[in-house]
């Protein structure tokens, strides 16, 4: 899957991702460390890819309406639980093709995660 991490996650996250075969780019990668949300997730679309934050401002779909992105995935990851949201979101991607994942948002917590559509 082709995935753009917000610069709000965890440098570990990115790596747990890239060794589970995800074509992964971050925010520093991109140059775009300090811009706005909305060009964060303007970046990931146009760049093809399903956008992986921990900033729960995605979460409101009336400021970000996941039905024009590409899927919008928001971790509720603390470093306590790092190894149990990777368990969690590296199940989750396993059962999901991109195209699937375009026009969802997705919360990803220890135990479960919940995906809406926009």
């Amino acid at each position: 899957m082709k995935i753009f991490a917000d610069e709000c996650v965890y440098r570990i996250t990115v790596e747990f991702l890239r060794i589970q075969g995800h074509d992964v780019v971050t925010a520093q990668e991109a140059g775009l460390v300090g811009h706005e949300n909305g060009e964060l997730l303007a970046y990931a679309v146009s760049a093809g890819r399903t956008f992986v934050t921990t900033d729960m401002h995605f979460s409101n779909i009336l400021l970000y309406p996941p039905s024009e992105s590409l899927g919008i995935i928001i971790l509720r990851i603390r470093p306590r639980h790092l190894s149990d949201v990777h368990s969690v979101l590296g199940q989750f991607l396993k059962t999901v093709s991109q195209e699937q994942l375009a026009g969802a948002l997705v919360i990803v917590d220890r135990e479960k995660h919940r995906l809406r559509r926009g």
